[in-house]
């Protein structure tokens, strides 16, 4: 599925936020729409090693523009799904570092 900025629709592309609201939503769970807000839904997890498949990572990639700007779904072992950005499709990547972990489902759950 190619990534497409602000995209909402699977069968055109997903942003990064889209394609996490998309997979919550199909799992009853609804988020806001953008990372940004996002951020604040759940509860925070301390650390990427306290940090459960279905937990939704955080960062902020724009110096220019402070705060969060990209999000993914975090799967285990230091992987996560994202739509990472114009030019590629969602895939499987590297963690990272996050700015920021929030558990929206409940422990165990994923």
């Amino acid at each position: 599925m190619p990534y497409l900025w602000g995209g909402t629709n699977p069968s055109k592309g997903l942003d990064c936020s889209g394609f996490t609201q998309l997979v919550y939503r199909s799992q009853g769970v609804e988020l806001p729409r953008v990372s940004a807000q996002q951020a604040t839904a759940g509860r925070a997890v301390p650390s990427l090693e306290q940090a459960q498949p279905g937990d939704l990572l955080f960062f902020d990639y724009s110096p220019s523009r402070p705060g969060i700007d990209h999000v993914g779904i975090y799967v285990g072992d230091g992987q996560m799904i994202a739509a990472p950005q114009p030019g590629e499709v969602v895939k499987l990547q590297a963690a990272g570092q996050p700015s920021l972990i929030r558990r929206v489902l409940p422990d165990g759950a994923a």
